[in-house]
């Protein structure tokens, strides 16, 4: 779906499968024996919560995640024929995914638990709260990334289109994809990545390695193509947020012995119009 940047079941069986089946049972390794799987005394959040929250930001970025919704979906050659079709679908994607983790628990929520209990007492404590950071920095920043993806696949579906959109059909509604809307949607991501990077220790940002730099990156570049006047607001917004993603950017990107070269390419040129927009 997202080009070469992720690879994906085939389509149809997508349809078939319930992803809550492939879920791993929501408890530490500790607890499963060989013939049963004890109950802890509390039921608290594990490292495998973090697992079975990533998967379903992954699965509601390409299906309804409602059990049996997927199959009442358009399949990719009725999108291919229907721009209306795969706009409103892309539409209903991305607004699912937006608002997918509002009711997490409060330890993987981007500014953490609000007090200590959530997490082991005792020596492991410090581990814990390291585990769970480092979990909240991936499931936070790849929940914005492929916002940003989906996004894109707007944007292209907009492009992509001779003339003006046709009219909407009754239970579809226009996505305003023109091109300072969609910007604005951008922002907002960037917003929300700069504030999930900084309530973080830098600690749990790099245990994340280089995947977390590229997701960083690819959210900040899409605000590159700015439409809005140099001199208007959004504009100059946009060269701070460039300058604010570069230095996320050196910091997170410590695995080369020469990051020079590295930093200064980090803008995906095939995003940048031929026109510069910003100043």
């Amino acid at each position: 779906m997202f080009g070469e940047r992720l690879l994906y079941l085939d389509p149809a069986l997508l349809q078939t499968i319930n992803p809550e089946d492939m879920m791993p049972l929501e408890v530490d390794d500790e607890f499963i024996m060989e013939n049963e799987v004890l109950a802890p005394r509390i039921q608290t959040p594990c490292v495998v919560t973090g697992f079975i929250l990533h998967s379903r930001v992954f699965w509601a970025a390409v299906r309804d995640p409602l059990p049996g919704h997927s199959a009442e979906e358009p399949c990719p050659c009725v999108q291919a024929r229907d721009p209306l079709i795969q706009i409103s679908y892309l539409q209903d994607r991305l607004q699912n995914l937006k608002y997918l983790l509002h009711d997490i628990p409060a330890i993987l929520r981007p500014w953490g638990p609000p007090n200590e209990d959530l997490l082991n007492s005792g020596g492991t404590a410090a581990i814990s709260r390291l585990n769970f950071a480092t979990m909240r920095a991936n499931l936070h920043v790849t929940h914005l990334w492929l916002q940003s993806l989906l996004i894109d696949q707007l944007e292209a579906a907009h492009a992509g289109q001779r003339g003006a959109l046709p009219a909407s059909r009754p239970g579809h509604s226009l996505y305003k994809t023109d091109p300072k809307s969609l910007w604005l949607e951008r922002e907002e991501l960037c917003r929300q990545l700069f504030f999930v990077l900084s309530t973080l220790p830098q600690a749990s940002l790099e245990a994340n390695g280089l995947h977390l730099a590229y997701k960083v990156r690819d959210i900040a570049a899409s605000i590159l193509a700015c439409p809005f006047h140099p001199q208007e607001p959004e504009a100059k917004r946009a060269a701070e947020y460039v300058q604010d993603a570069t230095s996320w950017l050196s910091r997170l990107d410590r695995s080369e012995s020469i990051n020079a070269l590295h930093l200064q390419s980090w803008v995906d040129t095939d995003r940048v119009r031929s026109e510069a927009t910003i100043p």
